[in-house]
């Protein structure tokens, strides 16, 4: 098991803002081991149903054999991945944003681009994967309470909302609102380009298509050249 990753994503992290490290530990172990139970139970009911799932499609398709050495076991491996790919859900964006900077004189706009994303399609739990683009405006008015963060939590907060079952445009807007909620800037602008499992693999079965959402808000609503900046640092 790589327990560095784990312990340097988020555990180092407590630790050393806590006065009391030790008793820190103690509380993070018993939470830990409690959320293990729970997702336990969850991935043995999840199991249970995708071996429901492969038995209907073998009354569907009788030449399916649910005892081929690759079939063994993924109805366990199906609930284990869904878990992994729907994990945004038990994320917090105030823990994502827990470390924030000062923008002191900075009134630029910050922009992460060809943010690599997995998400799932809420209507027919088919993943779709794409890239996000997130900008923000720093609001240097409101002088120390003028706020900018880590690069690094832009993309988790990208993770975060595309970690669960959803569709594209409500992923878009709920980027650019944490942002907003979070880090009050003057403004922000999320595109986010998507290529649909549910629309590539069936009904249309358009393999190259790929779909456009934008959500904005502020300056970046208010100002077609800040709109325009933005699309001009993506091409770039």
């Amino acid at each position: 098991m790589a327990f560095e990753a784990s312990f340097n994503k988020d555990l180092a992290r407590k630790l050393a803002s806590s006065n009391n490290p030790e008793k820190t530990l103690d509380l993070e172990l018993a939470q830990f081991r409690a959320r293990a139970v729970e997702l336990n139970a969850a991935r043995e009911k999840m199991a249970e149903g995708y071996d429901k799932v492969l038995q209907g499609l073998k009354m569907a398709f009788p030449n399916l054999d649910l005892d081929d050495k690759n079939l063994v076991g993924s109805p366990n491996r199906m609930a284990r991945a869904l878990l992994e790919i729907c994990s945004g859900l038990g994320t917090s964006q105030k823990e994502i944003f827990s470390t924030t900077f000062p923008a002191e004189n900075y009134n630029e706009v910050i922009i992460l681009k060809d943010i690599d994303y997995t998400s799932l399609c809420s209507h027919h739990f088919f993943p779709f994967i794409g890239k996000a683009h997130v900008g923000y405006l720093p609001d240097t008015t409101h002088g120390q309470d003028s706020r900018v963060v880590g690069l690094s939590k832009l993309a988790h907060i990208v993770d975060m909302h595309a970690q669960r079952p959803q569709l594209q445009e409500r992923m878009c807007y709920g980027i650019m609102n944490s942002i907003k909620e979070e880090l009050k800037p003057a403004g922000v602008m999320v595109v986010i380009e998507g290529s649909h499992g549910c629309l590539t693999c069936r009904g249309a079965k358009k393999a190259n298509a790929s779909m456009m959402t934008s959500a904005l808000d502020g300056k970046f609503k208010e100002d077609p050249k800040l709109r325009a900046e933005f699309f001009s640092l993506l091409k770039q």
